[in-house]
């Protein structure tokens, strides 16, 4: 039993590499789920099915798969690149029937013999199209590229230093929740273990984050690897920030580095989640900039004002908490 729990306690914390990665000594980001993870997988899915629907197809025929598509773009590459391999036996034979007498009296061909070149620009002025789409085979996958690894959404940031967890939104707002000096650090956010999947056949969960905007709503998104390990994991989410925020350094993010884990040994969570170009653009100059704005402005009021905000907030927690516990769910942790 020892050993097991120990495998469970290594496997859950490092599995925590696969939603969480350290942006820098102070801060956490836990992965976007719908705009990062979701997707790519989707995408790659539907490829991955079109690719064996057309292998199908083609071993049906007897054919080899992807071999006609393969022989299309050699054709096409040939015709763009080396057209004498194709109209030079072409020419050939046609010089050939030209020249046979049985032709000549049968067809009355009595019009002059082209030479190779003018013989070679009729055909090349008839097939532009198919060497404007030799040039295409270069850039297509250069755009499947960019398809099947799109760039990297920014999640969800908790950063300790400045006691805020905060969120980017539209690429120029940011929303805020502030950490109190004392007490539970996850009490200006409102989380939910149990929010359902996107097109979830199992019955699996997903860790619902949600952080008051400025017009006191509170939108929900979706946060860690698509699908996640278990249940436990979203819990050992928000374990992780209570750790982070009350601990220099510790335990729980032992295996948690700059970059999201690589999950090779579960291949849908590697589907979803590996393989991106680049991160999208995160301004953080400009999100500093609103933090301190907002840090300011949050320092002015009085503790009595900022019990409120804390109160509104966990007020909204528990009723979460409540309509989960109707339906038999355990929401905390």
């Amino acid at each position: 039993m020892k050993l097991l729990e120990k495998w469970l306690h290594f496997y859950r914390t490092y599995t925590l590499g696969y939603s969480v990665r350290r942006v820098n000594a102070d801060e956490l980001e836990i992965r976007h789920l719908i705009l990062d993870a979701f997707p790519r997988g989707m995408i790659r899915l539907i490829f991955l099915a079109i690719l064996g629907v057309i292998a199908f197809i083609d071993l049906q025929h007897g054919v080899r798969p992807f071999d006609n598509q393969i022989k299309v773009i050699q054709r096409d590459f040939t015709w763009a690149f080396n057209s004498d391999l194709i109209l030079k036996p072409m020419y050939e034979e046609e010089i050939k029937f030209l020249k046979n007498p049985q032709n000549i009296q049968k067809y009355n061909l009595n019009k002059p013999i082209p030479s190779y070149i003018e013989y070679k620009e009729s055909y090349i002025s008839d097939r532009k199209a198919t060497i404007i789409r030799a040039y295409f085979h270069f850039i297509w996958p250069l755009f499947l590229l960019c398809i099947l690894f799109p760039p990297r959404p920014r999640g969800i940031r908790i950063n300790r230093k400045k006691k805020v967890i905060y969120q980017q939104h539209l690429g120029k707002e940011y929303w805020l929740a502030f950490i109190p000096d004392e007490g539970d650090p996850l009490s200006g956010i409102v989380y939910n273990l149990y929010g359902l999947y996107p097109f979830s056949l199992t019955g699996r969960y997903s860790l619902q984050i949600g952080i008051p905007d400025k017009a006191g709503k509170l939108p929900f998104l979706m946060y860690g690897c698509y699908p996640n390990p278990s249940l436990e994991h979203n819990r050992c989410l928000l374990r992780a920030i209570r750790d982070f925020v009350r601990e220099d350094n510790p335990a729980s993010l032992k295996y948690v580095g700059r970059y999201y884990k690589l999950p090779w040994l579960n291949p849908l969570i590697f589907l979803f989640n590996v393989g991106s170009i680049f991160r999208m653009p995160f301004n953080q100059k400009l999100a500093d900039k609103q933090i301190e704005a907002e840090l300011k402005a949050w320092k002015k009021r009085n503790e009595n004002s900022k019990k409120h905000w804390f109160d509104a907030v966990q007020c909204q927690q528990q009723s979460v908490n409540q309509d989960l516990a109707e339906l038999k769910m355990d929401n905390k942790i």
